[in-house]
């Protein structure tokens, strides 16, 4: 039986997907982003959660925002069923304007950089990141700008994205879209979400 593994949004827990699992009628495993060991890349700190996590080959891989990037590093170094990204970005290209905005707050306390990046939803956000490793997150601002994107195969991802996302903008096509949500998804359209989630398991099982 393939498990379902989903990390969570830079800084975050396992907690923002809380309203999500209540939708949801099968398991995913909401990771928490392993203790920072000193990781020098994307590459590395997948590899770590794989570790951790005990992840394999024909698993199912995913995860908001950072955590979606980081699934698809994963996807590179096992052979997952699918990648599912909420609200992420596959290459270097749809994520210029979060990277402009990280260089120029990568110094600042995290969770400034965390009240940019959660927008409306701040108090909610700042309340559940208040204790985020400052070191992680100072280190996957500054890794962002050297990320080379995703160089495996397309077929395997499947994209949920809001429509007015101001932190990664959403693509102009190869997306599921919710029109009226922005970065935050799973937390603020957790039915949304979980239908998505629904529906890419039915294609799994079917192909």
């Amino acid at each position: 039986m393939n498990k379902w593994f989903l990390l969570p949004g830079m800084g975050a827990t396992a907690a923002m997907y809380n309203a999500l699992r209540h939708k949801l009628d099968f398991e995913i495993n909401f990771m928490n982003w392993p203790r920072y060991c000193g990781e020098k890349s994307y590459a590395e700190i997948a590899e770590r959660v794989i570790k951790e996590y005990k992840i394999e080959n024909g698993d199912i891989l995913g995860g908001s925002s950072l955590g979606g990037m980081i699934a698809l590093e994963m996807g590179q170094i096992i052979q997952p069923k699918g990648i599912i990204l909420i609200g992420s970005a596959v290459s270097p290209s749809e994520v210029q304007g979060l990277i402009t905005k990280i260089s120029q707050m990568a110094v600042i306390v995290p969770i400034s950089i965390i009240q940019m990046l959660a927008g409306k939803q701040k108090g909610l956000v700042s309340k559940m990141f208040a204790d985020s490793d400052t070191d992680f997150i100072r280190a996957v601002c500054s890794y962002l700008r050297s990320w080379t994107g995703y160089r495996g195969p397309m077929e395997i991802v499947y994209r949920l994205h809001g429509k007015q996302d101001h932190v990664i903008p959403c693509p102009p096509f190869g997306a599921n879209v919710v029109d009226n949500a922005g970065h935050l998804i799973s937390m603020t359209h957790a039915s949304e979400t979980a239908a998505f989630l629904a529906g890419v398991r039915a294609q799994i099982v079917v192909t």
